[in-house]
């Protein structure tokens, strides 16, 4: 049964404290289910030590932007942005309970911006992302195969855009689910794919020309590019701005949408 958000409606928009009260909820969250947190720690460890030091074990270094570069640093950027996207699953989830509690109304009418409705849902992916990357460089420090700490904390700022686009995106795909077997089949359909065919363990340029034709739609290959170019000192400017663009871009449309559904009716 829905929560009757009509009862709690509030005239006057929140403003900043609508994102404070969001971010606080979505804290609360995740320190209940920070368990989550920490077990979801072990497979970007097991990828690094069991794929892809065997890979360059077996196969040494590979050819990027026209450098010879070590597949283990390489690959470590791909782990990182896999983690990234598994992450995202999290926004899908909480938006998708959210309106099936009846919280996304209440929460909307009660002043919640928009944009800060999708700010504080993105903040439980992006503190498992900045949690599970800065652990990863750890350990990928330890064993002697990473980048500067400089560029791996240029990196973390460009994982926070990468987050705000795909909640973007994400938010409004979750508000269209209407049941949790619907939310399922999107996640094992759509968000898999999308994480499977971009470059997180190939090279972009040798791969198959079907392989990089179906990578070439997929904004998570251009994200990948621009971590890398952080990583291995390369110019991004250009990559940089085109992916604040499109984040950006994102961003206020899904603001727009969020803020032209009708709350009053019974899908929300």
């Amino acid at each position: 049964m829905k929560l009757k958000s009509d009862l709690y409606i509030r005239k006057a928009p929140l403003g900043f404290k609508g994102l404070s009260v969001m971010i606080s909820i979505e804290l609360k969250a995740m320190r209940t289910n920070a368990s989550m947190i920490w077990s979801s720690l072990l497979s970007p460890i097991l990828y690094f030590f069991f794929y892809s030091i065997g890979i360059q074990a077996t196969f040494g270094n590979v050819a990027y932007a026209g450098r010879n570069v070590s597949f283990l640093t390489y690959s470590l950027i791909g782990i990182m942005a896999m983690q990234l996207f598994r992450q995202m699953c999290q926004c899908v989830y909480r938006v998708v309970i959210d309106k099936r509690w009846g919280l996304l109304s209440m929460k909307i009418l009660n002043g919640v911006h928009p944009a800060a409705y999708i700010v504080g849902i993105s903040t439980i992916p992006l503190a498992g992302t900045l949690i599970q990357s800065t652990v990863l460089y750890m350990v990928a420090s330890v064993y002697g195969e990473t980048f500067p700490l400089s560029s791996f904390l240029y990196l973390l700022l460009f994982l926070i855009l990468c987050v705000l686009f795909w909640s973007s995106i994400l938010v409004c795909i979750a508000i269209s689910i209407r049941d949790y077997q619907q939310r399922d089949f999107i996640l094992n359909t759509l968000l898999l794919p999308v994480m499977f065919t971009a470059p997180i363990f190939y090279v972009f340029d040798g791969a198959p020309p079907l392989i990089r034709t179906i990578s070439a739609f997929n904004p998570l290959t251009y994200q990948l590019k621009a971590m890398r170019n952080i990583a291995f000192g390369l110019p991004n400017s250009e990559l940089l701005w085109a992916n604040a663009a499109a984040t950006v871009l994102l961003f206020i449309v899904s603001s727009y949408f969020i803020s032209r559904a009708d709350y009053s009716s019974k899908a929300y």
